[in-house]
């Protein structure tokens, strides 16, 4: 390989190299950089263009800007992610990434960058530290993707921290609280979706998506096998996210009670409307037999709430409630593990050992000990 340096018109220097044939033209090729205030820097970066060409470690840098590689990099991600997590990639690149760097060239990207936008993004935009993180990790990913192809020499997210997310403490009822709001909510047409998030640990999801063919009254059993979430077009019905999630969980009585009496509540259903009943064999639908909207349940679920005067927590928490119940009563943590559908038990320990008092259990029997 051979290069020269020249100086330019305006007084700056330039470098050219010899980059060889193309393989298929045949014709002759060059590398050209301008723009240096001295010969000595020019000198510099041709010496080093040469060292990366020697070694084959060379990347041409890529005139694409942040815009054109992000939309690329959402339809590349598009087959290999869920129909939600897309619409998300979506919301963060369209709305806040290519508005704030979009017009940058790729390889131009400074970490200076990242660090003002993320500023931006709490300041301008009221993002929290969650979301941000998410974009982070969008970004990460992006730049890894460009990488990895040769046309980046190096990934500058990896030199920014995001913002740190504060940890919230989950709120959970008690066992008599729980009693208190199934009760009240027995009579409720949704009763059974409260029911399977406080008594089984379903997502919201989850309990949403259940069929009749998933559940074995006389052998008391649920399978868990897909989850009704968010796509790019509205909701649908699409497989957990990890194989853990797809799971057999045994009933406590109060469920299986409540299944027979919800087979009773839907054949009046499909009795009183007749052919414009659309059965989708769910546990748990519509008067209409179709799926119910996670958001109008959602309303209901923040009504009966209001109205049954408990403390105030997330549906979600049902299914926090549900594992700290059973870890309260020393419950193997395994057990709690496959029943949340974790993919590790750590996971559960970590979430949940020192939340719920499983750690005053540890210093009661050492005290039991050794005091």
């Amino acid at each position: 390989m051979r290069g020269c340096v020249s100086k330019r018109k305006n007084g700056t220097y330039a470098y050219t190299v010899e980059m060889g044939k193309h393989p298929e033209t045949g014709k002759r090729r060059q590398k050209m950089k301008a723009g240096f205030a001295t010969k000595k820097e020019a000198e510099q970066a041709l010496n080093k263009t040469l060292m990366e060409l020697g070694r084959g470690s060379y990347i041409e840098e890529t005139t694409e800007s942040v815009q054109d590689h992000f939309l690329k990099y959402l339809e590349l991600k598009r087959p290999n992610v869920r129909p939600g997590t897309m619409k998300t990639y979506k919301w963060l690149v369209n709305y806040h990434i290519i508005p704030k760097l979009g017009q940058i060239p790729i390889a131009k990207l400074k970490p200076a960058h990242l660090v003002a936008m993320y500023e931006r993004l709490r300041v301008e935009d009221g993002l929290s530290p969650q979301s941000i993180n998410h974009v982070h990790k969008v970004l990460h990913d992006a730049l890894a993707i460009a990488v990895r192809h040769e046309t980046l020499h190096r990934n500058v997210a990896t030199l920014v921290k995001p913002p740190k997310i504060p940890k919230t403490k989950m709120k959970v009822w008690t066992n008599d609280e729980l009693s208190q709001f199934l009760d009240y909510a027995k009579p409720y047409r949704y009763y059974m979706i409260i029911l399977l998030a406080a008594a089984c640990g379903l997502r919201r999801g989850e309990a949403l998506a259940l069929r009749w063919i998933d559940v074995d009254l006389e052998a008391k059993t649920l399978t868990v096998r897909r989850s009704y979430t968010r796509g790019e077009h509205g909701h649908a019905f699409h497989e957990p996210k990890t194989k853990a999630g797809i799971r057999t969980i045994a009933m406590p009585e109060i469920v299986v009670v409540a299944m027979k009496r919800q087979k009773a509540l839907q054949a009046q259903d499909k009795l009183a409307a007749g052919p414009n009943y659309k059965d989708f064999g769910l546990v748990s639908q519509t008067k209409r037999g179709l799926p119910i909207n996670p958001y109008y349940f959602e309303t209901r679920w923040l009504d009966m709430l209001k109205k049954s005067g408990l403390p105030k927590i997330r549906f979600h928490d049902l299914r926090h409630t549900h594992a700290s119940l059973l870890l309260k009563q020393n419950v193997h943590p395994k057990i709690v593990s496959e029943r949340l559908g974790h993919s590790s038990v750590g996971i559960t320990l970590d979430r949940y050992s020192h939340t719920y008092g499983i750690d005053y259990k540890a210093a009661e029997e050492i005290n039991r000990l050794i005091y």
